[in-house]
């Protein structure tokens, strides 16, 4: 118990030693600043130990630099990634926008198609692209999304939109409830009868043998005047075993060649190019005139 005792007398003296030296110190080194015992202490001090300090900075500058210039590239290709991320997102956004700007010409086409056109008396139907046949080149029928449903009819025709309002691309062949299925002018099946606006050549409309989504107007007589540019629009007619299925005026498209055939054949063979991009097809408007 004694030696308990003793032990913790000293330990208490030690502290207390301590204490009493760093007050002492501290005391000094207020009253003599730089100078006197404590800065004397002190300058040798620094002096041991600056050396030293500058080594150790020499070796591990190197390593310091090292590390900021590797989480300098990290963060380089961190902020890189970002960015090309944004630019990714922008251009997205882009293309979105370019998109729907595209489908908005396309239905202001076919409104104005729809009010100022032959075929305006008619009830007219707006309907979405759903489905094609065949390859781009040659598309033969397309898909939409209204049917019996909406009051479409067997022969109903169908204009698609282009820059100066709506042209032809086929008529209703297939209906169901809420769809129905168009045969495009370029399908081998079709025909159209036709003739050139403000003119009085007259003829049929069928694919091109070439396959180039072009069509051909045949059995066009050869003194009937035919000039490259004129428009090509429905007769609103029959003609030679064809029955017309379209209200006369609707347009076709342009002549782009005038083929004079054989000497002593009474007919001569008109290239068109049809006013509507036959393979770009998003919506389209069914005329209801159909015979049920």
């Amino acid at each position: 118990m004694l030696l308990g005792n003793n032990r913790l007398i000293r330990r208490r003296v030690i502290v207390g030693l301590l204490l009493a030296a760093s007050l002492t110190l501290l005391t000094l080194s207020f009253r003599e600043g730089n100078g006197g015992v404590i800065g004397g202490i002190q300058r040798t001090a620094l002096a041991i130990t600056a050396p030293v300090s500058g080594v150790v900075h020499r070796v591990t500058q190197p390593f310091v630099d090292g590390w900021n210039w590797t989480t300098g590239l990290v963060d380089a290709r961190q902020e890189n990634a970002r960015l090309q991320e944004q630019i990714r997102e922008m251009g997205a956004r882009e293309v979105q926008n370019q998109v729907s700007q595209d489908q908005l010409t396309k239905l202001e086409e076919l409104l104005q198609y729809k009010q100022s056109n032959v075929t305006s008396d008619y009830q007219q139907v707006g309907a979405a692209v759903i489905g094609q046949s065949g390859n781009s080149q040659n598309i033969r029928t397309i898909t939409i999304n209204v049917g019996s449903a909406d009051g479409v009819e067997l022969n109903d025709p169908v204009i698609g939109p282009y820059k100066d309002g709506g042209g032809l691309i086929g008529r209703v062949v297939v209906v169901a409830g809420s769809a129905a299925t168009v045969r495009l002018i370029t399908d081998p099946a079709s025909g159209v009868t036709a003739g050139i606006l403000g003119g009085s050549a007259k003829g049929i409309l069928l694919p091109s043998d070439a396959g180039d989504g072009l069509l051909s107007m045949e059995n066009v007589k050869q003194e009937d005047v035919v000039n490259q540019g004129d428009t090509v629009i429905t007769s609103g007619y029959d003609v030679k075993g064809y029955t017309s299925l379209f209200p006369r005026g609707i347009p076709v498209g342009r002549v782009s060649s005038v083929s004079q055939t054989d000497v002593g054949d009474p007919t001569k063979v008109i290239q068109v190019t049809p006013f509507v991009d036959l393979g770009d097809l998003t919506d389209v408007l069914v005329v209801k005139v159909g015979a049920g």
